[in-house]
């Protein structure tokens, strides 16, 4: 048999063949488009999530710098990351030969940003000629790592348990073996009084210390501590010992140790969440002694300028912090600023925006 009428009567079978494969791969293709994988690196995903938006921008007909760029985040967005996102679109905008300039006077180039429960949306807005021009893009919350993600929602509940026109120098739940009740310590007319509060917050019972020798001072601090069916208040250089179910009075000692005011913010200033397994740590308020405290908390492995954190003002400087011995919740002592009263919050986290 002539080789070429077989080579030809392979081919007949052949290629048919090769291009039925062919086409199969193309129909596989169209329905199953490539993906493209992104980590969950989050300055990879602000700098894509940038570059595309300078993209769009540069692309505006018309559009000539210098342009005043202007960042208007929606919300509470957190500083450090706030910064992280205008780096990145002023360096993709450089990328694109969008020339930036901080003039007063330089057409602006605003760039808005939301938070949705799902996605960053970026929205860019111009002026060119006699027109508006706006574009936008969006990042899918899930690129982010779960350090910038809101874990499981959450949100801080606050309740007003007790408030005195004296000092509150510390307040925390203790029980009796059949009830909870609410200790507060007080610093009234240079002495030291341990209140108890009922479940209902009706004062059951006052008692004071009669501190023998205790030195005046203009910034009190002091310390519950329970053991058992006794109690103990320590002082600035004195401590003393007494039980709230005997008529014997306080027995005080002369001892130095440092104060809750005078060490750093607890290490044990931490609220678990109902809602799943994230612990959140709450950040020394810090701030002026005639200024309102802004509480933050941030989930396990994120930092407090991440965007998943909580806030909460409070009517002034936080004094004093008594976690709960199930993490669940915390009593803070807070100066009002507007009333002058000293007050005693319990906070706890709740499932929900």
């Amino acid at each position: 048999m002539d080789s070429s009428s077989e080579f030809s009567r392979h081919n007949r079978w052949v290629y048919p063949g090769f291009l039925g494969l062919f086409l199969l791969i193309g129909l596989f293709a169209a329905i199953n488009p490539p993906r493209t994988f992104v980590f969950a690196d989050s300055d990879a995903a602000l700098k894509e999530t940038a570059r595309r938006l300078a993209e769009r921008v540069a692309a505006i007909p018309g559009l000539h710098g210098p342009l005043r760029f202007e960042w208007h985040p929606q919300g509470n967005w957190a500083e450090g990351e706030g910064t992280r996102w205008q780096d990145s679109l002023r360096d993709a905008f450089d990328r694109r030969a969008l020339q930036l300039s901080d003039e007063a006077g330089a057409p602006a180039l605003a760039v808005y940003a939301a938070e949705t429960p799902s996605e960053v949306v970026l929205t860019a807005k111009t002026h060119v000629g006699d027109r508006d021009e706006v574009r936008i893009v969006a990042l899918p919350r899930s690129l982010l790592p779960p350090a910038e993600l809101r874990v499981a929602p959450v949100r801080l509940k606050r309740q007003l348990l007790y408030e005195s026109s004296d000092r509150i120098l510390d307040a925390a739940w203790f029980s009796d073996g059949e009830e909870t009740y609410l200790a507060i310590l007080l610093y009234k007319n240079f002495d030291v009084v341990a209140v108890r509060l009922d479940p209902m917050g009706q004062i059951q019972q006052t008692l004071p210390l009669n501190v023998a020798g205790l030195k005046p001072t203009r910034d009190p601090h002091g310390e519950l501590v329970f053991h058992g069916s006794q109690s103990s208040a320590r002082l600035w250089g004195k401590t003393c010992d007494f039980s709230w179910n005997s008529a014997v009075e306080a027995k005080c000692r002369t001892e130095k140790f440092n104060m809750p005011g005078d060490s750093a913010w607890p290490a044990d200033a931490v609220l678990t969440s109902p809602c799943g397994d994230a612990n959140w740590t709450i950040s020394d308020p810090g701030g002026e002694p005639t200024a309102r405290a802004v509480l933050r908390l941030a989930p396990d492995g994120a930092t407090q300028s991440s965007s998943a954190t909580l806030t909460s003002e409070f009517p002034g400087p936080v004094l004093n912090f008594s976690p709960e011995q199930n993490s669940g919740g915390a009593l803070l002592m807070v100066r009002n600023l507007s009333t002058g009263n000293y007050e005693v919050y319990k906070i706890s986290l709740a499932c929900g925006d």
